[in-house]
């Protein structure tokens, strides 16, 4: 939600589990993981950003927390304090997956086009100012 002030830009901190099973950034190294994303901007207006994330490291709920931790949670993340929910869904999708096969040990792509309704956030009925 929002718009990014930088097109491309690095997150690089530590991330931490509270008690309510809830991810969130810590400055103390000592006790928590350390988690990297990469991120850069696709589309965006005055309310919305389209992203492409690109996570380093695999934390727990990494990238929302992230995310939010710039002030700008994921559309309809309730759980990470998104305020708005125009599609009535949460507005994360995974475009590409890849890995190493465990029997043929070839690298194995997937990818899939962005949602419809995700491009409908820019057009202006969607709008929630």
């Amino acid at each position: 939600v929002g718009t990014f002030k930088e097109d491309v830009g690095t997150i690089d901190n530590y991330l931490k589990e509270n008690k309510a099973l809830v991810m969130y950034v810590t400055n103390n190294p000592k006790e928590a993981k350390k988690a990297v994303t990469h991120y850069e901007v696709i589309k965006k207006n005055e309310y919305y950003t389209l992203l492409e994330a690109y996570q380093e490291t695999e934390r727990k709920n990494q990238l929302r927390v992230h995310l939010k931790s710039l002030g700008h949670p994921i559309i309809g993340d309730k759980k990470y304090e998104s305020k708005v929910n125009p599609i009535g869904r949460m507005a994360m999708h995974l475009k590409q997956l890849v890995f190493i096969h465990p029997t043929t040990k070839k690298e194995v792509s997937f990818e899939t086009k962005v949602p419809d309704d995700y491009l409908k956030l820019f057009r202006s009925k969607y709008y929630e100012g």
